[in-house]
């Protein structure tokens, strides 16, 4: 049996990971352009097994939509720009509003809404929002991290093996 960690991880290869003192709740997570080309949806498509012929052909939209899942990364590309966050996904909150057409640009934006204590464990929620060119909300997103699953009393020394960001990429 492994036994489990008993420190936090202070750094990895992009530098200190950022603290939960250091996460300001209302703050401004900016806002960046997403391009979603036919490439992204049907790797989307792939990696989820999960296909539709409105994917790839014509829908009652007019072309082809992304499926939904489609936007489950880019929220995490926002925190990840601002904070140096790794953890667990806890909740995951979606409102779609709109179908995401491919060949489709949205802007992403979002803010720190919430973070707080939950049996000795530090999380985070921030909220997404996405607007097509003509200014339409497309989808929103609500979601917590568990900044780190090891006990926040733990000492903060270790370095994570982690590469930092990913490619904000499907």
């Amino acid at each position: 049996m492994v036994e489990p960690s008993k420190v936090r991880m202070s750094d990895d290869a992009t530098g200190q990971r950022t603290t939960y003192e250091e996460i300001e709740v209302g703050k401004d997570l900016g806002s960046f352009e997403w391009t979603v080309t036919q490439d992204d949806v049907e790797r989307t498509c792939d990696l989820d097994q999960h296909w539709h012929e409105w994917f790839v052909g014509e829908s009652p939209w007019g072309g082809p939509i992304a499926p939904p899942q489609i936007q489950s990364r880019p929220p995490r590309w926002l925190l990840g720009r601002t904070y140096n966050v790794r953890g667990v996904s806890y909740k995951l909150d979606f409102e779609y509003l709109k179908p995401i057409m491919s060949g489709e640009t949205l802007v992403i934006s979002g803010h720190i809404s919430e973070k707080y204590i939950k049996r000795n464990r530090e999380y985070v929620r921030w909220d997404t929002m996405a607007h097509n060119a003509d200014g339409e909300l497309v989808f929103i997103a609500s979601r917590v991290q568990c900044m780190d699953i090891v006990e926040r009393d733990a000492p903060r020394e270790g370095t994570g093996i982690d590469g930092g960001p990913k490619p904000e990429r499907i």
